[in-house]
Order: structure tokens, then C-alpha cells, then sequence
């Protein structure tokens, strides 16, 4: 009977052991990350898509830290400018660590904050700065632009990601370091979105009002990311 009832332990055991792994499965293919028939196909595929994400996210906060310094640059802000190109320097050379994401996560909001209280500044006629550089001007934006509409592309797997529990996506053959940056993204990556969404509309309008080119992807960014 010993035997018996430990046979029916193990059994039933694995039996819930192998539920929870579908359901991480079915929870990825429910955000398009996943998808292979078999259990390996579905946590090589799930880990795919992960990387994917986490490649999207690194090439949109370049292009958002490429267009934050041409933006600084252009207004004369050099400190800011440097600070910009340090940043994406942490995301150069391979895949980031979740400290190097972190840490271009936060100069980057920094930035953010830096580069529109100078547009309000400028707006309102409260700064004596030198004049703007249109064309470094019109390079931020459309560079801008293009991280934001990535950031964008981002939002619908994102939330699914945050909803999950770690220990799913690791079922799912994520990694330690990879399931860490996964949730550093889909916790942090819509705050971002909306504060990057705030500078671009700020320099956009400062860009109509003073007769500086607008290019196409930077009003296209605001309009998808709304």
C-alpha cells in the first residue's frame, strides 16, 4: 500500500508539474511569444520572443538617448548631451545587464525632464540662451520620434509580461538575467513611454512655433502612441 500510494503521489505530482508549464505556455502565446507544438519548441520559441522584446527595447532607448542629445545639443545643453551619450553607451556591446538597463532607464527619464523644462523655459521667453540649432534641432526629433514609435510597438506584449508570475517564465525556458529584464521592461517601459511621449510633444510644439522643420515621424510617434 506504501508503494502504491507513493506511485499515485508521483504521478499526480507530475501531472502538476506539467499543467503549470502549459499554462505558462498558453500565457506567452497569448502576447505572440510562444507557439511551438511541442514543450522544448514552446520554451525555445518563448525565449526567442523574450529576446526579441528585450532587443526591440534596447534599439528604441537608442534611438530616444540619440535623439535626446541632438535635442540638448541644439539648445545649447551640453551637459545633457554627454550625459545622453554616456547613457547609450551602456547599451552598446551586447546584451545589457539589467543594471545597465536600469541604470539608461533612469538618465533617460532624467533627460526627459531636463530637455522639457528647457523647452518651457525657452516657450515662455525666460531663457537668454544662444539660439536653437535648427538642424540638430530637426535630427532630435525625427530621432525621437523613432525610439518612441519602438517604445510603442512594445505595448501590446508588455502588460501580459507583467501580469506573469517569474516562475512561469522561467518554466517557459527563460533564463534568470533574461526573465529579470523582461520584468524590468514591463514594469518600467510604459512610465517611459508616457514621459517620452510629454518631451516630444513639448519639442514638437516648440519646433511649429519657431519655424523649425518637423519631420513626419515625430507627429506619426505622438499620433500611435496616444
Amino acid at each position: 500500500m506504501n508503494k502504491r500510494s507513493l506511485l499515485i503521489s508521483l504521478l499526480a505530482s507530475g501531472g502538476l508539474l506539467m499543467s503549470g508549464v502549459s499554462n505558462a505556455q498558453l500565457n506567452l502565446k497569448q502576447f505572440g511569444i510562444g507557439g511551438g507544438e511541442s514543450s522544448a519548441d514552446a520554451g525555445a520559441a518563448s525565449s526567442g520572443g523574450i529576446a526579441q522584446l528585450l532587443q526591440t527595447y534596447v534599439g528604441a532607448n537608442q534611438q530616444v538617448l540619440s535623439g535626446q542629445s541632438s535635442l540638448a545639443s541644439a539648445m545649447g545643453l551640453s551637459s545633457a548631451a554627454g550625459q545622453a551619450q554616456q547613457a547609450a553607451g551602456l547599451l552598446s556591446g551586447g546584451t545589457p545587464s539589467v543594471s545597465q538597463l536600469t541604470q539608461a532607464g533612469s538618465a533617460q527619464q532624467s533627460l526627459s525632464q531636463t530637455l522639457t523644462q528647457a523647452l518651457a523655459s525657452r516657450a515662455s521667453g525666460g531663457s537668454s540662451a544662444a539660439p536653437v540649432n535648427r538642424q540638430a534641432f530637426t535630427d532630435g526629433l525625427a530621432s525621437l520620434g523613432k525610439g518612441v514609435s519602438q517604445y510603442s510597438s512594445l505595448q501590446s506584449g508588455l502588460g501580459s509580461i507583467g501580469k506573469m508570475n517569474p516562475s512561469s517564465l522561467l518554466l517557459a525556458g527563460m533564463n534568470p538575467q533574461t526573465a529579470q529584464s523582461a520584468s524590468y521592461i514591463a514594469q518600467s517601459a510604459p512610465g517611459q513611454l508616457q514621459s517620452l511621449m510629454s518631451t516630444l510633444s513639448a519639442a514638437v510644439q516648440f519646433a511649429s512655433s519657431h519655424g523649425i522643420s518637423v519631420p513626419s515621424i515625430a507627429t506619426s510617434a505622438l499620433q500611435g502612441g496616444q
